[in-house]
């Protein structure tokens, strides 16, 4: 179980969106999560997602190139056969940087350039945190969440 994964996709399906995640295919592949939202609007969303600020050895136009042939262009033709032709690709991130810089809003354009949408773990955790209640929820990492914004109100 990746905790960022289960994240994602406790907020798409808090936005109505239908997943299939975890999806092994050979040669040690993953589509992380496929969705369709309630128009019909269908995604393949990777995720990737470090505790701490990943310092990568690429510059921002490399590494959105790397990511772009290894999370989505491996992929492509199974994805396809699962959704279709038109579908969005997006990839959920944290923060970027290279030699100790961050780049996050230059990756972010640099995907753009390749047809992929960057949304910001930190944009779907300030979204995901409100909804979350009183209510019980099973999964442990949702529950995690839940009770550090609990106790967090207690201070």
């Amino acid at each position: 179980m990746n905790p960022a994964e289960e994240i994602v996709k406790f907020w798409l399906q808090s936005n109505k969106c239908f997943i299939q995640s975890s999806i092994r295919l050979p040669k040690n592949r993953e589509i992380d999560i496929l969705s369709i939202d309630e128009r019909g609007s269908k995604s393949h969303i990777e995720v990737s997602i470090s505790v701490r600020m990943a310092n990568y050895k690429l510059n921002a136009q490399q590494l959105a190139k790397e990511f772009f042939s290894r999370k989505f262009n491996s992929v492509e033709r199974e994805v396809k056969n699962r959704i279709g032709e038109n579908y969005k690709k997006k990839f959920v991130v944290g923060q970027v940087s290279y030699k100790s810089k961050d780049v996050t809003s230059e990756f972010i354009e640099e995907c753009r350039k390749l047809d992929v949408e960057v949304i910001l773990f930190q944009r779907i955790l300030n979204e995901v945190r409100p909804t979350l209640g009183t209510n019980s929820h099973l999964n442990p990492v949702i529950k995690a969440i839940q009770l550090s914004e609990v106790f967090k109100q207690g201070n």
